[in-house]
């Protein structure tokens, strides 16, 4: 022990923060996290489908949690029900954990076309399963990263025609193998080197199809892979009834005013931190784990 009397706020119930709070928690610090959902988990409860990942493990570290005193506050949404100050003046330290929500759309607008965390949260929080099956029939999942595969496993399960769009080869695709084969086991078709140009909508504004340009890979780009290069005279139009984009996230910290990322985990602000996808951009559980300990021991140094 040795911290008592030392106190953490966090933003964020995900896997990074609940495994800092484990370890500060074990160190004797108060620990008090602020989530805007009804249950803890963040994007391996809002996003992740049951089929991909049980959740018995973050049920588990629940338990713990609340066996070592760490208080939550569900259903709080800071910058609504409480404020960023409150949290400053009242904790030693604050840990932002609000992962990377804010999705990239490219602009694009139509009923039928809807970001691929928004997807997820309606079909695994929602439960709007019927909904979907009743509205749509040919879906077209735009990305290939793991929240494109969960997007595009969870509607071959309801839908009769799902197919990925990726403007790379299978070779650059980010999405781990596993999840390409399982999608593939489920009936959903992929198509590498296209990419979206637009959408196609009806005369009420609804989605009827897409236009589609080939790619062909040229050099490397700064991700290491090679980059996409669009074919001239390549277009084609493809039907279906609903896009889903999954094509990249941001972090928003608005409701933290002055806050940013900087070479370490403190942020721009005295005494706040930042963890897990936050801090690293989108990854995967394990790194958000390891994130949430990493921060943990630089906020427990800097109370020596």
């Amino acid at each position: 022990m040795g911290y008592e009397g030392k106190t953490v706020a966090m933003v964020g119930a995900g896997p990074a923060n609940l495994n800092a709070a484990k370890v500060l928690a074990s160190e004797g610090v108060k620990v008090d996290i602020y989530e805007k959902e009804a249950e803890v988990g963040g994007a391996v409860y809002t996003g992740i489908p049951n089929f991909r990942m049980p959740k018995g493990f973050i049920t588990k570290l629940k338990a713990e949690l609340d066996e070592l005193g760490v208080t939550f506050h569900m259903n709080t949404t800071v910058g609504k029900d409480i404020t960023f100050e409150e949290l400053k003046n009242n904790y030693d330290r604050v840990l932002i954990g609000v992962g990377a929500q804010i999705e990239n759309k490219f602009g694009m607008e139509g009923d039928g076309y809807e970001a691929g965390l928004t997807l997820l949260y309606n079909l695994n929080i929602l439960n709007k399963h019927e909904e979907y099956k009743n509205t749509y029939h040919k879906a077209v999942v735009w990305g290939g990263g793991n929240v494109a595969m969960d997007c595009s496993a969870s509607l071959a399960r309801i839908l009769p025609d799902v197919r990925i769009i990726y403007r790379r080869s299978e070779a650059e695709m980010p999405a781990s193998k596993k999840e390409i084969k399982d999608n593939m086991a489920v009936g959903v078709k992929f198509e590498y080197l296209e990419n979206i140009k637009d959408l196609i909508l009806d005369e009420n504004g609804k989605v009827k199809g897409v236009h589609i340009v080939k790619m062909e890979l040229g050099e490397p780009d700064a991700s290491g892979r090679r980059r996409p290069v669009e074919i001239p005279g390549s277009e084609y139009e493809f039907d279906c009834d609903l896009v889903v984009a999954a094509i990249g996230q941001r972090v928003d910290f608005s409701a933290f005013e002055g806050v940013d990322r900087t070479d370490t985990h403190q942020s721009t602000v005295e005494n706040v931190y930042i963890t897990g996808d936050a801090y690293t951009g989108p990854k995967n559980i394990g790194l958000a784990v390891k994130d949430g300990k990493d921060t943990a021991k630089e906020i427990l140094d800097s109370f020596n």
